[in-house]
């Protein structure tokens, strides 16, 4: 009996835990905008992009696949066509620089 008490005991204490867990995510994503949930798309499209460019390619040319390369890349760019006017100014202007950078990257490697 004491061990099942004890197994008992060590459930009720998951639940809490777990229970307090979902609490403070939930609070978290209160916080959390859509703006913040494009940008860190974009991020991501962007290191995507040049993974599927093969570049570096010390460490990424075994995945380089162009279609999926061109996908990250237009993607992006519809991204950056929707949000202009409505993140900074600088934030845009660091997304329109990697753009450029990975069009032309993607030229480049098209070529090869």
């Amino acid at each position: 009996m004491p061990e099942e008490k004890k197994k008992k005991g060590a459930k009720k204490e998951t639940q809490a835990q777990e229970k307090e867990l979902r609490e403070r995510l939930e609070k978290e994503l209160e916080k959390v905008t859509v703006k913040d949930v494009v940008a860190q798309m974009m991020i991501s499209l962007s290191s995507l992009g040049y993974q599927k460019l093969g570049l570096p390619e010390e460490a990424n040319k075994k995945y380089k696949d162009l279609d999926q390369a061109a996908l990250a890349i237009d993607s992006l760019s519809a991204l950056i066509k929707v949000t202009e006017e409505r993140i900074s100014p600088q934030e845009i202007a660091t997304f329109k620089s990697t753009l450029a950078n990975l069009q032309l990257k993607f030229v480049s490697e098209s070529k090869k």
